[in-house]
């Protein structure tokens, strides 16, 4: 394996680093994955949900369970006298609630051994006519001919939003079973980063290790922290660790989008910094909007949008956030080829990983950058790999349009804008580009 050249780097704080290299990018890279995961077939995953303590976790979840609670009742029209398909229904919640709005009939689809209890449960609140279960993989239903969807619901979100993929199925019933004019719900959803400062969690898991009782026991503090580098954290997040605006990296609109949109995907983004902080990784978080805004026959307005958010700014869920932490901070290259190893299942290169290496210290109106990627695993398609790469906001290629701040990305801000509004036909006179030149050039 190729190693960096001879200590280019020693007595250079990493954010130093980057800043005087700037020909050549500084890269952070690393692989996440669940090992457990790894290794299951679906019918050891289906298995490990007949677990009555997840089910408890997740329907106990009040800002998930309640989301969709509010969804469905607050749009009863798009429910009441329709057919509704609820995929992986679990121990039945939702179909319960698609039944108490009024559907004709709901199909519960569960792989898992708890599809006996929603038999049960449904025959418990007088619903046995309603909901049928269906114990079998959703890509193995066989409805009556003629029988098409309307509403189809399910909570098929993981961490980071497509954890454990079951999305796949859910558009795979989608293409099979969804009416024409039929709903999703959720109907569409949204994957968010932002830069973050966990020292908290690292002065817990970490520096706690520098003095026990007396004894020198980094070691296994920097053991800990070479873990970090090789999956996701998933953990609390508070609002004041964040250290930019949040910036949405993927939107996905469940009627239309296909497979492989969400195989593999990346984005590029840029930020402008809020704060001086130790920037440990990026945070992950979701939000799913359930749009079931429409018109009667008398025009007026019915329906409601009610958002599901995993957000550090909204009521914690057993989402909780997701960060993939830099890990290598301070490692550069100049080339990456997939000789360096660095996108393997089963391990991270040993030079991308420096346990003992300080994060980069950001400061209030610093441009940061990067490009996320995720790519579902050839082998295991119920999970993902993550790769990280760090961007030098002065030589690589911003987005359009990008709100890091930078002059360059305010002036094409501006120009998208005035084109937008010139086409529109609401200026005659586009506004002439001024920009004021910030820190953050």
């Amino acid at each position: 394996m190729p190693c960096c050249p001879a200590d280019p780097l020693r007595g250079i704080e990493p954010a130093d680093a980057m800043r005087q290299h700037k020909s050549v990018p500084y890269i952070s890279y690393m692989t996440m994955r669940n090992h457990e995961m790894a290794t299951l077939s679906d019918r050891e995953y289906f298995t490990s949900y007949e677990d009555l303590e997840i089910h408890r976790l997740m329907v106990g979840d009040l800002p998930r369970t309640t989301a969709y609670q509010e969804a469905i009742n607050r749009n009863k029209h798009l429910f009441h006298g329709k057919t509704v398909m609820d995929v992986g229904a679990g121990t039945g919640i939702l179909s319960l609630f698609a039944a108490a709005a009024g559907a004709t009939k709901v199909y519960a689809v569960e792989a898992s051994g708890t599809a006996q209890l929603v038999n049960k449960v449904a025959k418990q609140n007088g619903f046995d006519e309603v909901i049928s279960v269906l114990n079998c993989k959703v890509e193995d239903v066989e409805l009556p001919s003629g029988v098409r969807i309307d509403v189809m619901v399910s909570e098929w979100m993981g961490f980071y939003l497509f954890h454990e993929s079951m999305l796949n199925s859910v558009l795979a019933a989608r293409d099979r079973f969804l009416a024409e004019d039929g709903v999703m719900f959720p109907s569409e959803a949204r994957l968010y980063a932002c830069p973050c400062s966990l020292q908290g969690l690292y002065e817990e898991k970490i520096t706690f290790w520098n003095n026990v009782f007396g004894f020198d026991m980094s070691a296994v503090g920097s053991s800990v922290l070479d873990a970090t580098a090789k999956k996701p954290e998933v953990c609390v997040v508070k609002q004041d660790d964040l250290l930019a605006q949040p910036v949405c990296i993927k939107t996905i609109d469940l009627r239309w989008v296909e497979t492989n949109e969400i195989t593999k995907f990346s984005e590029n983004t840029f930020v402008s910094i809020t704060k001086r902080a130790p920037y440990h990784g990026l945070c992950l978080w979701f939000e799913c909007d359930f749009n079931g805004l429409d018109y009667n026959e008398n025009g007026d307005s019915i329906g409601e949008l009610v958002t599901l958010s995993t957000s550090p700014f909204s009521a914690p869920t057993h989402w909780k956030q997701t960060v993939v932490t830099l890990g290598a901070a301070g490692t550069e290259r100049s080339s990456i080829g997939p000789e360096d190893g660095l996108q393997t299942d089963h391990d991270i290169a040993d030079d991308t990983i420096r346990t003992k290496s300080k994060f980069i210290e950001v400061e209030e109106d610093e441009v940061i950058g990067w490009r996320l990627e995720f790519e579902q695993s050839e082998s295991n398609a119920r999970h993902y790999t993550i790769t990280l790469q760090m961007l030098d906001p002065e030589e690589d290629e911003h987005p359009e349009p990008c709100s890091c701040g930078m002059a360059r990305c305010l002036i094409i801000a501006k120009l998208i804008e005035n084109e937008m509004q010139a086409a529109a036909g609401t200026k005659c006179n586009p506004e002439p580009v001024v920009v004021e030149e910030t820190a953050a050039n």
